[in-house]
């Protein structure tokens, strides 16, 4: 070997070993990096026209097990999904509070047939009825507050969909920037160990944000897709957009989550958009997606049939029993009755004027088994003929009045004893709200009473518009359903159940006894939620739509637990609480109704054991149980949730760290062993310097002779 060969093997062996040096030091100065992956220096001889020709480094390269690293973006994926739902949970048991203190739902609700019970033992007494209605209004304040609060959520989740959005658009941002570096510098045989640990850092963030797939190419580069398979960087940059609404409400119709091909050095949309709903699994974007439209929801839902249910429960037998003195006038709800329409009522119902000293002045009785008016218009005629001007029944635009004529005299509405006034299993008064002790945004009990072969009496231009989405949020279809072309209730859910131009191949719908609307997917599908997009419908021009009349859709069903309150009248006056029971029997000048009566009292208190039968609702089931008891299925529900959401981020995140150490075991820095390897790159080192040394000291001799 010539002494220019020596001199290129040593100095060879001095730059290879100097960059091994810096490399390993490199690896023990990061040794507590969280995430970082040891650089390894892999070496091979360099050979010139068949002679050795000293030492290069051929690569250097992170240490992974790509299988390791992709199972730990995965379960980051999973655990960032479960750790938001976790902590959305917390928040809403910040509400709930303890259901063992005096002030849970479940305290509150006892607390009010406490009331009901001292109540029923002097009706008469002012402080005592002051009493049951300040528990009654304590526990819909404290529905009304959750409902708020469950809206609240469902806004924040929705603020940080559109902040996650951002985040995952930023790290896309960064793989298209480094991408290419890395390919390049592959391309050119440099060191790439750097630039892929960046890049291994920006997929790890992207996958908490929204699950992914890596695939890597021979280049070099990677592309990732979620899942399923949606690109999200490939040959181009792709990006998310999502715009949330500023106020949320449960009739709120959520933009989707679009993402479109971008421009990578203007960020311009270059391609058109697609919903990317269907395409999201896991991570915090799935997480804040299942609470805003799934998890809360559920529980808005199940709030609602209970505010619902309840309401109706009080309403019914408020409107059975009267106040003493009677008021001077009963002004019932917004229904959707008009009066063309048949009365569809059975039963007997007594309509009468009573004066100051609860003496009846007057009264008739409907019959509407034996003698059924034609109609609403023939009921009222029928109704202020036989009372002779002493009090005037009026329906105006779906709302029934009843008024007596003189200021000083009363009204009341009663139902037979042993042939009560039905429809849809509501008496008259209650039918109609003539006497209601609470209120609230709807009703949640849609049994119209309706007959399918009755005229809708609705525009011809009116329609209604539905979309279909299945379990992922993804739209299947949207259909619109005219009314034009039909006449009554029944052609209209001839058209719905239609399979070539309505919902028929997705749901079944069918009039019940009551004139409740139900429906339930085909055979074909499973999991499938029906969305009002719109409704323009107006039913006998009293301002009710069709979906409103029937309660499809959750904006109707979650909004009977918004706004529940007491009638303005009797809060204001307790006297006016109905708990006397009205004299169908009597005679003119006859006392019909008795100050102290505690039948209304005692039928109040017996609601605290009486079944109630709720519809399933959210994740609750239907059920046959009592007020009480549904309430504590609510609240049980709720911390079901909150503990399901953080047993799963408790498994993932063990989980997580079991991928994670095991990875840190291939991945990671070992101290001994990078100590070891730079005390031979520095005896390496060292070997060469010495090379080096004996032949600039031949060189030294040979120009001394010479």
């Amino acid at each position: 070997m010539t002494l220019n060969g020596i001199l290129t093997t040593s100095l060879s062996g001095l730059f290879t070993n100097q960059s091994a040096i810096r490399v390993t030091s490199n690896n023990i100065a990061n040794v507590n990096t969280e995430g970082y992956s040891r650089l390894r220096v892999s070496t091979e001889a360099n050979v010139l026209q068949g002679a050795s020709a000293g030492v290069n480094i051929s690569e250097i390269e992170r240490v992974v097990d790509r299988f390791l690293e992709s199972a730990l973006r995965t379960a980051g994926s999973n655990t960032a999904e479960f750790s938001v739902q976790r902590e959305f949970h917390d928040r809403l048991q910040g509400v709930l509070g303890d259901p063992a203190s005096n002030s849970s739902l479940s305290a509150r609700m006892d607390q009010v047939f406490q009331a009901m019970a001292d109540l029923a033992l002097n009706p008469a007494d002012v402080l005592r009825r002051q009493q049951m209605l300040s528990e009654v209004e304590s526990f819909t304040s404290q529905i009304n507050l959750f409902h708020e609060q469950i809206q609240t959520l469902r806004a924040d989740a929705s603020q940080q969909i559109s902040e996650t959005v951002t985040e995952i658009n930023t790290e896309l941002q960064r793989i298209a920037e480094l991408n290419p570096l890395l390919v390049r510098q592959r391309a050119l045989g440099e060191e790439t160990g750097g630039l892929e640990g960046q890049l291994a850092q920006a997929l790890g963030n992207l996958s908490e944000l929204i699950d992914i797939k890596v695939d890597r190419a021979p280049s070099g580069g990677v592309t990732v897709t979620t899942q399923s398979g949606y690109p999200l960087y490939d040959s181009s940059l792709l990006q998310l957009e999502y715009d949330a609404p500023g106020i949320v409400d449960p009739g709120t119709d959520f933009p989707p989550i679009n993402i479109f091909r971008v421009d990578a050095e203007t960020l311009e949309q270059k391609s058109s958009s697609r919903d990317l709903a269907s395409h999201i699994r896991s991570g915090k974007l799935a997480g804040l997606i299942e609470m805003r439209d799934k998890q809360l929801v559920d529980l808005s839902l199940s709030l609602g049939e209970m505010s619902g249910r309840l309401m109706d429960e009080f309403n019914a037998i408020h409107n059975q029993f009267t106040a003493v003195p009677p008021p001077n006038e009963l002004t019932g709800k917004q229904t959707f009755v008009d009066g063309a329409q048949q009365t569809g009522f059975s039963g007997i119902v007594t309509f009468a004027v009573v004066d100051a000293d609860n003496e009846l002045v007057q009264s008739v009785t409907v019959d509407f088994d034996s003698a059924p008016p034609a109609d609403f218009d023939a009921l009222v005629s029928q109704v202020n003929t036989a009372l002779g001007g002493a009090g005037t029944l009026a329906l105006t635009n779906g709302v029934m009045s009843f008024t007596a004529t003189n200021a000083a005299h009363g009204v009341a509405i009663a139902d037979d004893a042993s042939a009560p006034s039905d429809r849809g299993g509501r008496g008259f008064s209650h039918f109609f709200g003539m006497n209601d002790l609470m209120s609230a945004g709807a009703s949640g009990v849609y049994d119209t009473g309706l007959d399918g072969s009755e005229d809708h009496n609705m525009g011809s231009t009116e329609s209604t518009t539905y979309r279909v989405v299945n379990a992922s949020g993804a739209e299947i279809a949207t259909v619109s359903i005219p009314v034009g072309s039909t006449t009554s209730y029944s052609d209209i859910i001839t058209a719905m159940n239609s399979g070539a131009t309505g919902l028929g191949n997705y749901f079944n719908f069918t009039l019940g006894s009551n004139g409740e609307l139900t429906y339930s997917e085909t055979a074909n599908y499973t999991d499938l939620k029906l969305e009002v997009v719109s409704d323009t419908t107006d039913i006998n021009g009293t301002g009710i739509s069709f979906t409103e009349a029937f309660g499809i859709g959750d904006q109707h069903k979650a909004n009977a637990a918004s706004d529940v309150k007491i009638d303005a009248a009797i809060k204001a006056d307790p006297n006016l609480l109905a708990l006397a029971v009205f004299d169908t029997t009597g005679a003119i000048g006859d006392v019909v109704l008795t100050d102290g009566d505690q039948r209304g009292a005692l039928a109040f208190q017996k609601l605290e054991t009486s079944l109630v039968s709720f519809s399933a609702a959210g994740e609750l089931k239907a059920s046959n149980v009592t007020l009480s008891q549904y309430v504590a299925r609510f609240l049980g529900n709720a911390g079901l949730q909150a503990q399901r959401a953080q047993n799963l981020e408790e498994d993932n995140i063990a989980l997580q760290q079991e991928v994670a150490q095991r990875n840190a075991d291939v991945s990671g820095v070992n101290m001994d062993e990078e100590l070891a390897n730079l005390v031979v790159y520095q005896n390496a080192y060292s070997a060469a310097a010495r090379v080096l040394s004996s032949v600039q000291e031949l060189y030294d001799n040979l120009l001394a002779v010479v």
